[in-house]
């Protein structure tokens, strides 16, 4: 977003003008940051040989996905509607890769009938697929780093614990014998990242732990390292180096393929990373009030449209478009809902009045996608640039 003559534009469209023309509040999508956000990934990681499956679940806007389709990448689905959203937008099923979590097992043999990658994350699964399809299904196996890293980050490292996702360490003797007795033809190994891991340390670690059990099974040709790559939210983050992280991965697959004659394809699953800089949600400002010592901007959204503040404390930018160089103000900004529902608190923003325009930086991920019609209010507009 650029401000210029003093306007706010966005990918060349005055953003009042976007306002007045579809409501708000509105979500915008920049066509633009995605490209640029699916280039960086691909630059650093172009010394291997890897494949992108974009998370959908981060924004599975129609127009999104279609973009995601013309610039190659595969789809990262964790429910059966996602799957058949994926292939109504054109992805061929093989460009697929579900992850389903505590869903039915009808679920994942519909997923097989529609000709997708299955990712196997316990051994309930796992057994049942070995006995219903005997070693005709191919699959992914998800499994459970539990790492312990001196030196990391505490939240790095106290996530990888605490995750529920994947096969623990303690349970892969019982899914190599469950793999072996129904002669399951496991083709790759998935290990699920977080939004926090950043560390090149803890990424290089999973990779090993991939790559140890990848020695036991022949049929592996491909390892998984999820998302779990961030963009900056704030001007004092930093941006995710992933040089770093490309570099930590370069010695344990050169090992892998020096002790094994195997070389692998790296997969990667980001969602964030592609398109939260692309989206920009836009609110008007309809009742300025004053609680105590606390000035207060009502908004036309709120945490049903914008859950992330509600529920992770996240922090997103706010400008204020229709008076981009007033004097600062502090101010809340507050949702429409009948709930406690900050959006956020005393922010520094050009003077706050009925009437104006705020767009909420940063929320092209994980904004439309988790909203929902809490209070009866309906569902956004979403419009890509």
């Amino acid at each position: 977003m650029q401000l210029i003559d003093g306007h706010w534009q966005l990918a060349g469209h005055d953003v009042e003008d976007l306002a007045d023309q579809h409501g708000t509040p509105l979500y915008l999508y920049d066509e633009q940051t995605i490209r640029r956000q699916v280039k960086r990934f691909r630059d650093a990681f172009s010394a291997f040989d890897h494949r992108i499956h974009y998370a959908m679940k981060a924004n599975s806007n129609r127009d999104v996905l279609s973009l995601m389709k013309k610039l190659d990448l595969g789809i990262d689905a964790v429910s059966i509607h996602e799957i058949r959203l994926a292939l109504e937008i054109g992805f061929d099923s093989h460009e697929i890769l579900f992850t389903p979590n505590g869903v039915p097992f009808d679920e994942l043999e519909q997923a097989i009938e529609l000709g997708v990658r299955l990712n196997i994350e316990n051994l309930s699964y796992l057994d049942k697929l070995g006995e219903a399809y005997q070693g005709d299904v191919p699959c992914t196996l998800r499994v459970h780093p539990g790492l312990v890293m001196p030196g990391s980050p505490r939240d790095a490292t106290g996530w990888y614990q605490r995750s529920r996702f994947g096969i623990g360490g303690d349970q892969i003797s019982e899914a190599l014998r469950l793999i072996e007795l129904h002669q399951i033809r496991v083709e790759g190994l998935h290990v699920h990242s977080s939004s926090m891991i950043l560390d090149e340390q803890v990424f290089g670690a999973a990779a090993a732990v991939l790559l140890d059990l990848a020695r036991k099974l022949p049929s592996v040709r491909a390892i998984d390292l999820g998302g779990g790559i961030r963009p900056p939210y704030r001007a004092e983050d930093d941006h995710p180096d992933l040089d770093a992280l490309a570099l930590s991965l370069t010695k344990p697959l050169e090992q892998f393929e020096n002790e094994t004659g195997r070389s692998l394809q790296l997969w990667f699953e980001p969602g964030r990373y592609l398109v939260a800089e692309s989206g920009t949600l836009l609110t008007r400002v309809h009742v300025i009030k004053q609680l105590g010592d606390r000035i207060i901007a009502g908004v036309d959204t709120g945490f049903h449209q914008l859950l992330r503040p509600k529920l992770y404390d996240a922090w997103h930018e706010i400008r204020n478009i229709s008076n981009p160089e007033g004097s600062q103000h502090l101010i809340d900004i507050s949702g429409c809902l009948c709930e406690e529902d900050d959006l956020a608190l005393q922010r520094s923003l050009p003077e706050v009045r009925e009437g104006h325009l705020l767009a909420i930086l940063n929320a092209g991920a994980y904004g439309y996608s988790m909203a929902s019609t809490y209070n009866s209010r309906p569902l956004p507009a979403e419009v890509v640039l």
